[in-house]
């Protein structure tokens, strides 16, 4: 007992050393720490806390600035946020960074707490394959059933993926193939990763008011950097 006392009195002295600045338990923020990032937003010396707020999960996502306990911004997401993150894309005064945000294929880049500019993944290489399956359907030559058949092959020995409608087709049950195959199959075929993380890099200087890369990382494995200014692939792995 006198030990459990003990443990007692030095986590309360602990505690004793936080001091909460802010509270407010209907803020109803619903983040993780990679949407969450600081910076001095507005050239006037103080850090704003800039959050990706996931709303419900399914909507009423949103980018939010705080500055203190006042909201100086709230924009709309129309996706998920990934990641958040704020870096100087160029060398012009006011030296106030943006802010990009990752969302699906997507990121979107705030300056001056406006919407300025969306970045979105190239398109990834589509099985050839898989298109000529699709292709036959279109032109009505193969049933349903049989388009399953000849999917669930490819899916098994193609060195290239399946696109996100072949594998969701591959899901389906017989009663609900026809109706996906006659919404679906005039459209052209899409494979499009998603960013599932982000960080930033510095481009010519360590300094740290220095011009920043933009680095992503994506569900197909790979790692872009973008050049800051005209928001291309520098360089990819």
């Amino acid at each position: 007992m006198a030990s459990a006392a003990a443990e007692g009195g030095e986590g309360s002295e602990a505690n004793a050393k936080w001091l909460d600045a802010y509270y407010d338990p209907l803020a109803n923020l619903y983040t993780f720490s990679s949407c969450v990032a600081l910076a001095d937003l507005q050239g006037d010396g103080e850090n704003q806390l800039v959050v990706g707020d996931l709303g419900t999960g399914l909507y009423n996502m949103k980018l939010k600035v705080y500055k203190g306990t006042t909201m100086l911004s709230d924009n709309t997401l129309i996706d998920l946020p990934t990641g958040v993150v704020t870096f100087l894309m160029d060398t012009n005064e006011p030296r106030t960074p943006a802010v990009a945000v990752a969302s699906g294929p997507y990121i979107y880049i705030y300056k001056n707490l406006r919407p300025y500019f969306k970045f979105t993944l190239p398109p990834l290489q589509v099985n050839s394959l898989e298109q000529d399956v699709w292709n036959q359907v279109k032109e009505d030559k193969i049933d349903p059933l049989t388009l399953k058949e000849m999917l669930e092959s490819l899916r098994d020995k193609a060195e290239v993926p399946l696109s996100a409608r072949s594998l969701r087709y591959l899901m389906l049950e017989p009663p609900e193939m026809d109706g996906f195959v006659n919404l679906h199959k005039q459209q052209p075929i899409k494979r499009q990763t998603v960013i599932t993380c982000i960080a930033t890099l510095k481009k010519n200087m360590a300094d740290e008011d220095a011009v920043g890369c933009l680095v992503i990382g994506t569900e197909s494995m790979e790692v872009c950097i973008l050049d800051p200014e005209a928001f291309t692939i520098q360089a990819k792995q």
